[in-house]
């Protein structure tokens, strides 16, 4: 990539006389401090922010760290590194765009969900990279944070119970899902609404959020206050407090 720019400064020098040696240099730290579009395989980038949504399309911000040893790979090749192109000491942004081809993966390669790529996560992205160059429309992208990933499972229900029901696969794998449909869930339901009989029917999508747990912070306890030492006669408040107790 370098060698191309060279040839267009040279190229310029040669035969765009009328511009000035300015010029020519902004225009090479313009073609320098910018990666061409192309197809790129992006490491470590740091989420600033997620999708938002659990369905594509979607949008993910992303940054790429101003390090020395950043490094891309053309055409995903990994066995053909690029150093990163920064501006100055500027870090990267990206935004990553998301849609339904796109391949959602956990860091062992497992399928993962839009909702589990959070900030702060480390991903890789393997995708287009636009002319703007700040704008990449990912093909794959893989967490690589090391927890539970979510998948996504298609079947039929053979079996309800009261703690869930039993989903049929495609290949005749039967799994069971305990139901997150209890008090207390918050739920986007996708149907048609009957405003006369206020209820939904022919129900198209039921999405389940995540229902955080609060964890309280321990409150200190107070330390215990030494009970006041009596004096040696007894006022006559305290001696009628304790006759209306009996003591």
């Amino acid at each position: 990539m370098r060698t191309k720019i060279f040839r267009i400064v040279c190229a310029l020098a040669l035969f765009a006389l009328p511009f000035s040696v300015y010029a020519v240099e902004n225009i090479t730290a313009s073609l320098i401090n910018n990666l061409s579009a192309g197809f790129y395989q992006f490491n470590n980038l740091e989420i600033l922010k997620g999708p938002g949504v659990d369905e594509a399309p979607a949008t993910i911000e992303a940054i790429q760290k101003n390090d020395p040893s950043c490094v891309i790979y053309e055409n995903g090749k990994t066995d053909q590194p690029l150093s990163c192109v920064f501006n100055g000491e500027q870090n990267n942004d990206y935004i990553i765009q998301i849609d339904e081809k796109t391949t959602l993966l956990g860091v062992n390669q497992e399928s993962a969900s839009l909702s589990d790529f959070v900030a702060g996560d480390k991903i890789n992205a393997l995708g287009w990279l636009a002319a703007d160059s700040k704008t990449i429309r990912a093909a794959v992208l893989r967490d690589l944070t090391d927890k539970d990933y979510h998948e996504s499972f298609s079947g039929t229900i053979s079996k309800v119970s009261s703690d869930g029901f039993t989903l049929t696969l495609d290949n005749g794998d039967k799994i069971f899902i305990q139901t997150p449909i209890v008090e207390g869930a918050q739920v986007t339901v996708k149907g048609v609404f009957d405003k006369i009989n206020n209820a939904v029917s022919n129900v198209l999508s039921i999405f389940i959020k995540a229902n955080p747990v609060l964890q309280t912070t321990p409150q200190p306890q107070a330390a215990p206050q030494s009970a006041p030492t009596p004096s040696a006669a007894p006022s006559t408040l305290f001696k009628n407090f304790l006759k209306i107790f009996g003591l």
